[in-house]
């Protein structure tokens, strides 16, 4: 589940924008180095969330008990009104678009398979967790596997014809913080598993092993591929490519090489949208049990134990947005408020261990996890710092986007108080 969300297109693309800002090889190393450390401290911070409130939601249970209801409110309407479903525009049509290289007849057609691929998902995360785990388990292998022979068979290149590097600059901490975020968005999805606490056989142990294992596992395959682009190509090469994996395919393989990274995108794609109505359908079914979101997203399928209505509303946002094509800038927006919610969300294991003298199991646990969750905390701050530094509009509507939460927080509690909270009381189920 980790690898499969965190594994997705941003690997294909994103190295090309570390490298039009970080014109130094072991800069852009550095950076790819340090996104994986980022993800691993919060994946060490959630893991012990998980297990200290191992509930469905994940983020949102923690910041509502860290903080207050508003919080997480304000966490859950960000991420169904631009983080998850922007995702999932975003990714599907991309799957479309690289299915038109393989299947030229559906070139004019890409927002119609896109919907269909949402669709298809949707039906498959109905059907329950069984399905859906199975589903991921395949195409994660297959994506993993794929990208592992493309980059071994790139490292096993004489590297003929490339040309040489651009001069190395040192850049400015303000400018590696800032290029920092295309590679923080390749890592994105790690803390996917939390929602599904809910889910998992044995969550305090299956949350540790799950989110650190596939970290682990994500920053190899980086570490991998991006070894492959610095044999293979310049790093002026790797600037100017719109599509960087599809340059080292075509340099590695020939003319063959841009079909073998659109089936390597089609594989990868379903994975990563699949993850995301997953895990976003557990935070929604969240907020309806607290009273916050529509009742029926509470509801469990009497068969399949799967909250139906919560998967529909995560497919049917994101339908609206990529039709709408909308969410583009709804992502970019929302990138500051999902480093604000990290940032509280690492903090959030010094509130509670406050709260709990027995919060932390030992003086060992309290060493790694309390420096853990202070790195991951302070690098959440200073990415939000230098964001609103380096793109102080950009970051306004971002916050701006957070804030018009807040009305609809009201209206929500103020109704909550009115009605009964959803009679259906049961967890959700491991299927």
């Amino acid at each position: 589940m980790v690898a499969g969300a965190v594994v997705g297109v941003g690997i294909f693309v994103n190295p090309s924008e570390v490298a039009r800002s970080l014109r130094s090889p072991r800069a852009i190393l550095l950076a790819w180095v340090l996104g994986g450390v980022a993800a691993m401290l919060g994946g060490v911070a959630c893991a012990k969330l998980g297990r200290y409130l191992p509930r469905a939601g994940g983020l949102y249970v923690y910041l509502r008990e860290a903080y207050h209801p508003a919080v997480a409110f304000l966490y859950g309407w960000t991420v169904l009104l631009a983080i998850f479903s922007g995702v999932t525009a975003a990714v599907s049509l991309t799957f479309a678009r690289y299915a038109a290289v393989l299947a030229p007849s559906l070139a004019g057609n890409e927002r119609l398979v896109a919907l269909l691929l949402v669709a298809a998902l949707a039906l498959v995360n109905y059907r329950g967790v069984r399905l859906s785990s199975d589903v991921q388990n395949l195409l994660s292998l297959a994506k993993l596997g794929a990208i592992a022979f493309l980059a071994l068979v790139a490292l096993r290149t004489t590297g003929a014809g490339v040309t040489p590097a651009a001069a190395a600059v040192a850049p400015d901490p303000s400018t590696f913080l800032f290029a920092l975020l295309p590679v923080f968005m390749s890592y994105g999805g790690w803390y996917t598993l939390t929602f599904l606490a809910g889910d998992v056989r044995r969550p305090e142990r299956t949350l540790p092993v799950g989110i650190v294992g596939g970290i682990a596992v994500v920053i190899a395959t980086y570490a991998l591929i991006n070894a492959a682009y610095m044999k293979v190509l310049s790093v002026d090469e790797i600037a100017a490519s719109p599509a960087v994996a599809a340059a080292l395919a075509e340099r590695v393989v020939g003319r063959a090489g841009a079909r073998l990274m659109a089936a390597l995108v089609l594989i990868s794609a379903p994975g990563v949208v699949n993850v995301v109505m997953l895990a976003g359908s557990r935070l929604y079914y969240a907020m309806a049990r607290d009273g916050l979101f529509f009742e029926s997203a509470a509801r469990l399928h009497p068969r399949y134990g799967s909250p139906v209505w919560s998967i529909a509303a995560q497919a049917g946002w994101s339908a609206l947005l990529l039709l709408s094509q909308t969410y583009g800038q709804l992502l970019q927006e929302a990138m500051f408020g999902e480093w604000t919610f990290f940032a509280l969300t690492g903090a959030s294991v010094f509130v509670f261990a406050r709260r709990r003298r027995d919060f932390f199991s030992g003086p060992r646990e309290r060493v790694l996890v309390g420096a853990c969750a202070a790195g991951f905390t302070a690098i959440a701050a200073a990415v939000v710092v230098n964001t609103l530094y380096r793109a102080p509009r950009q970051s306004l509507l971002g916050l701006a986007l957070i804030l018009a939460g807040l009305p609809v927080y009201w209206l929500w509690r103020r109704d909550a108080r009115s009605r009964s909270l959803p009679a259906d009381s049961r967890a959700l189920s491991s299927d």
